[in-house]
C-alpha cells in the first residue's frame, strides 16, 4: 500500500510539472517527452489501485511499469485464471495501449514463487522490509500468512480465511483437528510483523 501511494504521489507532482511546462507526447525522435510520462505514471498508479482493490489480485505482489502506454507486469500468480485477471484489469484502466503479461504462474510458498515475487521492484522492498520487521504492511503480512499454511503439511488442506487489519491477523473457517488449528495460530503468530493473532473464528469441524 505504501508503495501505490508513493507511486500516486510521484504521478500527482510530474501532472503538477506538465501542466506548467505543456503536454507533448513524443518528439520527432521518438523519445519520451513530460507529457509521455505524465500519462505513464499515470496508467501505473491506475493499474496499481485496480490490483490491490480487487479481491482475486490484492494479495499479489505485482510490479507494474508503463512506457507509452504499454503496462508490464512482473510477479508471481497462483493460477492461470488469476494471471489473465490480472492482465484484464490492467488493460481496463484508462490509457492503456497494451499489456504485456509476464506474471508467472507457480504454487504460493514455493521457492520458485518467491523468486518470481522478489525479482519484481515491489517484490524486493518488501522482502526487505520482511528482514527488518519494520514497515511490513497488511496485504503482504496476509500473503505471507497464506504461503505458509499452504506450504505447511500440517495445514495446506484446510479451508482458513486470512485478513489482517493493523498487523493483527485474523483467522476464520475450519480447522479439522485441535492440532491443526494450533499450528495454523502458531505459523501465524511467528510471522514477521505480525502484532498479535485472532483465531475466535477459527473453528475446529470437518
Amino acid at each position: 500500500m505504501k508503495i501505490l501511494k508513493a507511486t500516486l504521489l510521484g504521478a500527482a507532482v510530474v501532472l503538477a510539472l506538465g501542466a506548467c511546462t505543456g503536454t507533448v507526447t513524443t518528439d520527432k525522435s521518438g523519445t519520451r517527452t513530460i507529457g509521455t510520462a505524465v500519462d505513464d505514471a499515470t496508467i501505473t498508479g491506475s493499474v496499481k489501485a485496480k490490483l490491490l482493490g480487487d479481491e482475486r489480485t490484492k494479495g499479489f505482489d505485482i510490479n507494474v511499469d508503463t512506457a507509452r502506454g504499454v503496462v508490464t507486469l512482473t510477479g508471481g500468480a497462483d493460477s492461470r485464471m488469476s494471471r489473465n485477471t490480472a492482465g484484464a484489469l490492467a488493460a481496463s484502466a484508462t490509457g492503456v495501449v497494451r499489456v504485456d503479461n509476464q506474471l508467472k504462474v507457480l504454487p504460493a510458498g514455493s521457492e520458485a514463487r518467491q523468486d518470481a515475487n522478489t525479482a519484481t521492484a515491489s517484490g524486493e522492498v518488501r522482502e526487505a522490509m520482511d528482514e527488518s520487521g519494520d514497515g511490513i504492511d497488511d496485504g503482504w503480512i496476509t500473503t505471507k500468512v497464506k504461503s505458509q499454511l499452504l506450504a505447511d503439511p500440517g495445514t495446506k488442506g484446510l479451508n482458513i480465511t486470512v485478513e489482517t487489519h493493523a498487523n493483527i491477523v485474523h483467522l476464520s473457517g475450519m480447522a479439522a483437528t485441535a492440532a491443526a488449528r494450533d499450528l495454523a495460530i502458531s505459523i501465524a503468530r511467528n510471522t514477521r510483523g505480525v502484532k498479535s493473532v485472532d483465531a475466535s473464528r477459527l473453528r475446529i469441524g470437518s
